[in-house]
């Protein structure tokens, strides 16, 4: 097992008074909660558009405004039938892109729900599991190997072998390549 900080994104002016702000009992309830209200959660704000501003975006690009010009011209010359066809065709179009971003969009957010993350987190001197969103700068995280680092944080004590911290940190060496430098 590891223990590792957790740091705000880098700020050089802040990096100093950061580092000495850990403390090895970890942070108490009360500090943790002041801080993630200073700083927000270690989550990804949720980027979604709302569904008529997505309906209309799909009428608006290179090969919707060919089909809304050759709809105009259409009108223009009096073959409404054609123009319609047109028509129909862009909407089917816009509404087929719709449904397609809208499973695409449910998929990611059952993706999203199955991969919330636990962290381990010293609090009041106690282990303690909280989710991954509840993670602030000066946290003790406690690390595995093989585990997901569920923030940006930075290794302050620990046993790993330097060929393990490597791993940690670029997460896609596997097993059978630490077989072949020797590390089992």
């Amino acid at each position: 097992m590891t223990t590792v900080a957790v740091r705000e994104r880098p700020r050089p002016a802040e990096s100093a008074v950061a580092a000495k702000d850990e403390q090895p009992s970890g942070l108490t309830d009360e500090e943790a909660h002041s801080r993630l209200a200073k700083f927000g959660p270690n989550a990804m704000p949720d980027t979604s558009l709302h569904p008529l501003r997505m309906a209309l975006e799909k009428f608006w690009a290179p090969v919707p405004w060919m089909l809304e010009a050759a709809i105009v011209l259409e009108v223009a010359l009096g073959k409404y039938v054609e123009a319609a066809i047109v028509a129909g065709l862009l909407v089917l179009n816009a509404a087929l892109g719709l449904f397609q971003e809208s499973r695409a969009q449910a998929t990611l957010a059952a993706l999203k729900s199955r991969l919330a993350l636990n962290a381990s987190v010293r609090r009041d001197g106690a282990w303690k599991t909280v989710q991954a969103a509840e993670l602030v700068p000066g946290h003790l995280v406690k690390l595995s190997l093989g585990a997901v680092v569920a923030a940006d944080v930075k290794l302050t004590a620990g046993t790993l072998a330097p060929a393990a911290v490597l791993a940690v940190i670029l997460d896609s060496v596997k097993v059978p390549a630490f077989r072949r430098l020797g590390i089992t």
